[in-house]
């Protein structure tokens, strides 16, 4: 769960701590108090993109940071441990730096993470649900994703199977297709890469052989000077004045001395090894001198070689080592070219194997949609009717389509909201309170498989009214059971079944408005209901209908409680 949420200069809210508690817990205040701002604070934990409109007028950068508590979760341990970031305190804070640069710096215990990570690990800690999320309903496309969502224990390996066999599928259909584009350019292409081929080839190219030419070409360019380095260097060494001459008679008198005295003798081992360094050096030039010898056309050769290596690297933008490679590749492409109509019929034989596996996949996934869509409809029946909502019926339509990535099925969820109505898409018969309690039915029914363990709803009860408000709110509730939920709320029903209350407020200090935020006692939450009953004008009237909705909150909570008990019973 979220443990605390700390904020600094985000928008409107200049530094806030907020402490969470498990349960339900209502943020609520009147309009532009800052509600939105807390949920896109939360928003940024969960990797959302950033943008420096966030960051309070005036200042350099907005932090926010949250602290969790860590789930008993075998797959976020495994990413934790992948990540090599540390949890041994069972916490895990979240720190987002947005920089007025456009920067953004994302931390997961300190440890610096890009958003892809952090968005994988806060899909293991927070689930938020905005105001437009209904309008994932709407199109269609997503219905097919809400219906392998629910079925992901019976069909996620299927759909990995048959999701690796249609890539093969679009390989060897790229192949076709790139054949059957090409059949009229293929005499042409193979010219042209036979050119290519001869003209690499006609090099004999050897692995690394500029490296070794070059070395040799810098010898025979320096024969001269490297022959005189070396007459000169033998003359000081052993000419009968020379140094190996001198360093023999100073090696003997120290030699000699070292019999009448201690402190020479390490000298004189010194001098004996100096010697004989000597001696080998002047032996390897000796041995060196007689065989180097100067090449006039080796030289000629070795440049003319160079050079021809050169215009070919230029011409094809590549070193030595990658025309070889390329040589080969160039081969390889000829022999396809070469070979093309028992190629291409090869091709054609493999993708008729490979779509008759892709079909059998798809059959079975369809059976396994079919299955789960049955209960499905089911199961959001029950919520709806809970919700009023009991006249209403659900269909999810499974249509065949052509070989697609996530199959062959069309899903539709239909939709008849009044009796005696048919059935139509979402999008031309619910409205904006239907859509929230069809999403909020969804949540329920999928709230046992969600990984996270904080749900976050902002104005799910948006667009709703009078009796269906409390059974909205009785659902919200039902969620918090099990998982931390947080709700940003303007009614009355929701914020008198909630086991937390927090009030967001906004005031002006020193010409600037901030945000506030704190925790309310019972007194004072009933007078927050009070005001969300008769408005600006608290009456008595609205006290005590207040207390009325509060004290039945509590046996509606009761009851719930029971009810999951008996259930899980």
């Amino acid at each position: 769960m979220l443990i605390q949420l700390n904020i600094k200069q985000f928008g409107i809210i200049e530094n806030s701590i907020i402490d969470f508690k498990n349960g339900l817990t209502i943020l609520s205040g009147e309009t532009g108090s800052g509600k939105s701002m807390i949920f896109s604070a939360i928003s940024q934990l969960s990797g959302q993109r950033s943008s420096t409109s966030y960051i309070r007028h005036g200042q350099d950068k907005a932090t926010i940071e949250g602290i969790f508590d860590l789930p008993n979760n075998n797959k976020l341990i495994k990413l934790l441990d992948k990540l090599d970031i540390d949890y041994e305190d069972g916490i895990l804070v979240i720190r987002r730096d947005i920089y007025i640069s456009g920067k953004s710096i994302c931390r997961v215990n300190n440890l610096v993470v890009n958003l892809t990570t952090l968005k994988e690990i806060s899909s293991f800690l927070i689930d938020i649900h905005e105001q437009h999320d209904s309008q994932i309903l709407l199109n269609e496309k997503n219905h097919i994703s809400l219906l392998d969502s629910y079925a992901k224990e019976s069909i996620s390996s299927l759909l990995l199977e048959y999701k690796n066999k249609y890539r093969e599928y679009k390989s060897i259909s790229n192949k076709i297709e790139h054949f059957k584009n090409k059949e009229s350019d293929i005499l042409q292409k193979l010219d042209f890469l036979k050119y290519q081929y001869e003209e690499i080839n006609k090099l004999n190219l050897v692995e690394n052989e500029d490296i070794e030419l070059n070395e040799e070409l810098e010898y025979l360019s320096n024969y001269e000077k490297i022959n005189n380095i070396i007459q000169e260097t033998s003359n000081i060494i052993s000419s009968d004045e020379g140094v190996l001459s001198g360093l023999y008679s100073i090696k003997e008198n120290v030699k000699d001395l070292a019999k009448y005295s201690s402190n020479f003798e390490e000298k004189s081992e010194d001098l004996e090894n100096l010697y004989y360094i000597l001696e080998d050096l002047q032996y390897d030039l000796s041995r060196y001198s007689s065989s180097i010898e100067y090449d006039e056309n080796r030289l000629n050769n070795i440049e003319y070689r160079l050079s021809k290596i050169k215009q070919l690297e230029k011409k094809y933008s590549k070193t030595v080592n990658e025309l070889i490679k390329y040589k080969t590749e160039i081969n390889n492409e000829i022999f396809e070219l070469e070979n093309y109509d028992e190629n291409y019929e090869k091709y054609k034989e493999e993708k008729l194997i490979i779509e008759d596996n892709l079909k059998e996949l798809a059959r079975k996934i369809t059976l396994t949609r079919k299955d789960v869509a049955r209960k499905l409809e089911e199961l959001i029946h029950k919520e709806l009717k809970f919700l009023y909502m009991e006249k209403s019926i659900i269909k999810i339509q499974i249509k065949e389509k052509e070989l697609s990535a996530d199959g062959v099925d069309d899903v539709k969820i239909l939709i008849s909201s009044n009796l005696g109505e048919p059935l139509k898409s979402l999008s031309k018969v619910a409205s904006g309170g239907e859509l929230s309690r069809v999403m909020l039915a969804l949540k329920i029914i999928f709230s046992n498989s969600i990984d996270a363990i904080s749900i976050i709803f902002d104005e799910i009860d948006t667009g709703i009214s009078g009796r269906v408000s409390q059974k909205m709110a009785e659902k919200i509730y039902q969620l918090s059971i099990n998982s931390q939920v947080l709700c940003i709320s303007h009614l009355p029903q929701t914020t008198a079944l909630a086991d937390n209350n927090l009030l967001i407020s906004k005031e002006i200090r020193d010409d600037r408005t901030i945000s506030t935020i704190r925790e309310l006692g019972e007194n004072e939450v009933i007078q927050e209901i009070a005001r969300m009953i008769s408005g600006n004008t608290t009456t008595q009237l609205s006290v005590d209908h207040a207390i009325e909705l509060v004290n039945n909150s509590k046996i509606i909570k009761n009851n719930i409680k029971f009810d999951k008990k008996e259930n899980n019973d």
